[in-house]
C-alpha cells in the first residue's frame, strides 16, 4: 500500500484493533486525517506510518505454550481478516506440523534465507487464511553457519523489512539461547513472552530478560527506535485457578506491568489443546467455547495494549486507547 493512500474507516479501525467510532472521534479530535468523499469518510495515511508489526514468541524455558500461542494468535488475526504470516524457527518444527504441514523441502525453511538472502516463498495455508515459513529438521544445520558470519542474526530483520502484502508477522523462536534463536528475536518489533504460572515459569524469566536486554542493545546500534522494553507482552499460561501455588505465581507475574503489559492467564486445558495437537488445527476449531474465548480475549489485549500502543509510541497515531 502506497504512503498516502486513503483508507476506509472500518479497515483502519481493523488495523488499529479499536472501533468505527474510536476512529470517527479522532478524526474530529484532529490526531487522524479524515477525507469525506460523498457520504463517506476516509483516513489518510500519515507519510511514513507503518502499521505492518513483526513480533517473536521467545523464551528458552520448553513447554511454556510458546508454540500453541504462535499458532493460535496467528489464526485469530486471520480470521478478523488481517494478513498474516507465521515464521517457524524451530528444527522440531511443531509449529509446522500443528498446522498440519507434513513434507517440507529445505529450501521451504529460513534455511534457503541463510543461503540467499532471500526469503523462501511462504506456503498459502488457505484453510486457515495463513500464510507459513514452515521448518525442519535441515533447519538445525543454520545454527552453525550463523555462528560462522558476522551481523547473520539480522538476516531475517532484513529481509521481512522487505516483504509486503502482511499486516503481522509472528514468528515461532525455539527455546534456546543460540544464534538461531537470536536470528528469530531480533527480526521483530519485539518479544511476546509466555510465562507458565509455575514456580519455574518465573525463574525462567531472569534469563529471559537478560537475553531481551541483549538483543535490544544490539539494535539500538542499527533502529534507534527500539522500544525501551524489548518485551512487549508477557502472557501467563498454563494458569490453573483451583490451586493456591498457581494464583501466587499469577500475583508475581502481575507485578511485571512496570516491565511491560500482561495478558490476562490462558488456563490450563490439557484437553483442548491435545485434540488441537492430534487435528493440527487451531485451539479455537475444536469446540471448547471457554478456550476459544480466550484467546479472543488474548488477540484484544495484543490489538489494544501492544499494536496500539506501538502505533503511538512511533508517531503513527497520538492516541488509540479507548
Amino acid at each position: 500500500m502506497k504512503q498516502g493512500e486513503l483508507v476506509p474507516v472500518s479497515e483502519m479501525a481493523r488495523r488499529l484493533g479499536v472501533t468505527r467510532e474510536r476512529v470517527r472521534q479522532m478524526i474530529l479530535e484532529g490526531k487522524l486525517e479524515g477525507v469525506r468523499l460523498g457520504r463517506y469518510w476516509y483516513v489518510r495515511e500519515r507519510e511514513g506510518g507503518r502499521l505492518r508489526r513483526v513480533y517473536t514468541f521467545f523464551t528458552h524455558a520448553g513447554g511454556a505454550g510458546k508454540t500453541s500461542l504462535a499458532r493460535d494468535l496467528g489464526f485469530e488475526l486471520a480470521r478478523r481478516g488481517f494478513r498474516v504470516l507465521l515464521v517457524d524457527t524451530d528444527p522440531q518444527a511443531n509449529l509446522t506440523s500443528w498446522l498440519g504441514v507434513r513434507e517440507v523441502a529445505p529450501e521451504e525453511t529460513l534455511l534457503h534465507l541463510v543461503d540467499t538472502g532471500q526469503l523462501p516463498t511462504p506456503r498459502r495455508l488457505s484453510e486457515w487464511g495463513l500464510d507459513l515459513i514452515p521448518a525442519s529438521l535441515d533447519l538445525a544445520r543454520v545454527e552453525v553457519r550463523l555462528m560462522q558470519r558476522p551481523l547473520s542474526t539480522l538476516l531475517l530483520r532484513t529481509a521481512l523489512r522487505k516483504t509486503e502484502g502482511y499486516d503481522f508477522v509472528l514468528i515461532d523462536s525455539l527455546p534456546s539461547l543460540g544464534h538461531l534463536a537470536a536470528l528469530g528475536a531480533l527480526a521483530g518489533d519485539g518479544l511476546l513472552v509466555p510465562v507458565e504460572t509455575s514456580v519455574k515459569g518465573v525463574e525462567a524469566l531472569v534469563g529471559v530478560m537478560e537475553a531481551a536486554q541483549e538483543y535490544r542493545e544490539a539494535l539500538e546500534q542499527v533502529d534507534p527506535r527500539v522500544p525501551r522494553s524489548f518485551v512487549r507482552l508477557f502472557v501467563p499460561t498454563k494458569f490453573d485457578a483451583r490451586t493456591l501455588g498457581d494464583n501466587r505465581v499469577l500475583e508475581k507475574i502481575a507485578g511485571l506491568e512496570d516491565l511491560a503489559p500482561v495478558a490476562s492467564p490462558i488456563a490450563y486445558r490439557p484437553g483442548p489443546h491435545r485434540r488441537a495437537t492430534e487435528r493440527a488445527v487451531p485451539l479455537q476449531l475444536v469446540g471448547d467455547r471457554q478456550a476459544r474465548e480466550e484467546v479472543e480475549r488474548l488477540a484484544e489485549e495484543f490489538l489494544q495494549r501492544v499494536v496500539a500502543q506501538d502505533a503511538v509510541r512511533e508517531g503513527v497515531l497520538e492516541e488509540v486507547a479507548e
